[in-house]
C-alpha cells in the first residue's frame, strides 16, 4: 500500500503544481512581547515590540506550508471564547482550509517573553483540548486528496489515528518528535520521514546525530531520518550505515525571534516533499525557510516562495 502511495503521490505532483498539504496537531495564539531582559519580581515592565501570531507546529508549519504555495489544511482542536476567535482569524487570513473542532473550555494561547539580552525565550502557554472520536472521525474526509501529512505527536490519539488513515490511502507522512513523550517511540515505525532534535537521538540511543541517525532509520522510519542540530544544520539517513547519511548546512542569520523556527523548518519541509523532492533540497528548503523566520518578530519572516528563492540566489 505505502509503495503504491508514493507512486500516486508523485502522478499528483506532476499533474498539479498545487500540492495539497495537511496539517494534524497542535495550534495556538501567540502573544509576543520584547523586552530588554527578564523583568524582576513585583516590577512594571514596558514592552518594547509586540505581536500576536499564529503558532504551535501544526498551525505555523500550515502557515509555512501555504506561503510557499501549497493548498494547505488543519486539523486542529480549540476551546471557545476571544483566543479561538484571534487562532481562527489568524489561520484563515492565511488562506488554510482549517477544520476545527471546538470544546466547551478556555482556548489555547500563549504569552511568549523575548529578552534581547541573551536572545532567550520564555513561554507560559495554555494548551489545547485533547482530541477524541469526534476528532477522529473527520480523518477521512480531511486527508482526501492531500499528498503530504505533518503530524505534531503532541496528541497520541489522534496521530494513531492519523497514520492509520494516511496508510490506508498512501499518503506520505512527516512527523516531528519534539523532545519526545511516553508514545513517540510507538508511532515512529509508522511515519515515512521523521525529524528529531539531537537532544532526542541521544536521549534515546546514546549516540551523536550521525550514528543515532543511522541505528534508528528502518525501526524509526520508511524513507528519512533527519537529526536537527541548531546552527550546525543537521544530518540525515535514508537508509543503514554511513555512505547512506548526509548532511544540511545551517544558514547564518542574525537571530530576532527564534520562536516557532522548528515549526517553520517541519512545514517548509513537508511543502518540498509534496512538490517531489529529494531529501537533500527538503532539508535545504526547510532550513532556509527556518532561518529566514528567526530574522524577524513573530511571523513576518516565514517566507513565500518568491521570498525564498530570491534569499537563495
Amino acid at each position: 500500500m505505502l509503495e503504491r502511495g508514493r507512486q500516486r503521490h508523485g502522478r499528483r505532483t506532476q499533474m498539479n503544481r498545487r500540492p495539497v498539504v495537511a496539517m494534524i496537531g497542535m495550534a495556538t495564539v501567540d502573544y509576543l512581547y520584547v523586552l530588554d531582559d527578564y523583568p524582576e519580581a513585583d516590577s512594571v515592565a514596558p514592552a518594547l515590540e509586540h505581536r500576536t501570531v499564529v503558532g504551535g507546529l501544526a498551525g505555523r508549519g500550515a502557515i509555512a506550508a501555504a506561503r510557499l504555495g501549497a493548498a494547505t489544511r488543519l486539523l486542529a482542536t480549540c476551546g471557545t471564547g476571544e483566543h479561538a476567535q484571534v487562532l481562527k482569524r489568524g489561520l484563515a487570513a492565511e488562506g488554510v482550509d482549517c477544520t476545527w473542532v471546538t470544546y466547551d473550555r478556555p482556548s489555547q494561547h500563549s504569552a511568549v517573553i523575548l529578552a534581547r539580552a541573551g536572545a532567550t525565550r520564555t513561554i507560559i502557554w495554555l494548551p489545547q483540548p485533547w482530541a477524541d472520536e469526534r476528532v477522529v472521525e473527520r480523518l477521512p474526509a480531511f486527508l482526501e486528496g492531500v499528498d503530504v501529512a505533518l503530524l505534531d505527536g503532541t496528541d497520541e490519539t489522534l496521530a494513531s489515528a492519523a497514520l492509520d488513515e494516511c496508510e490506508k490511502r498512501g499518503v506520505a507522512t512527516v512527523i516531528d518528535t519534539g523532545s519526545g513523550r511516553p508514545w513517540t517511540q510507538s508511532l515512529l515505525g509508522r511515519v515515512d520521514h521523521v525529524i528529531a532534535p539531537e537532544k532526542y537521538v541521544l536521549n534515546e540511543t546514546g549516540h551523536t546525530a550521525e550514528e543515532g541517525a543511522s541505528e534508528l532509520w528502518g525501526d524509526s522510519c520508511r524513507a528519512v531520518f533527519g537529526v536537527t542540530q541548531g546552527q550546525s544544520g543537521g544530518v540525515f539517513a535514508t537508509g543503514k550505515g554511513p555512505a547512506r547519511l548526509q548532511r544540511w548546512a545551517a544558514v547564518p542569520v542574525r537571530a530576532v525571534d527564534s520562536c516557532g523556527a522548528g515549526d517553520t523548518f517541519h512545514g517548509a519541509y513537508a511543502w518540498a516533499l509534496a512538490m517531489g523532492h529529494a531529501p537533500a533540497e527538503c532539508f535545504a528548503t526547510a532550513a532556509w525557510s527556518a532561518a529566514l523566520k528567526i530574522s524577524e518578530l513573530g511571523n513576518d519572516g516565514i517566507p513565500t516562495l518568491a521570498q525564498l528563492t530570491e534569499a537563495r540566489a
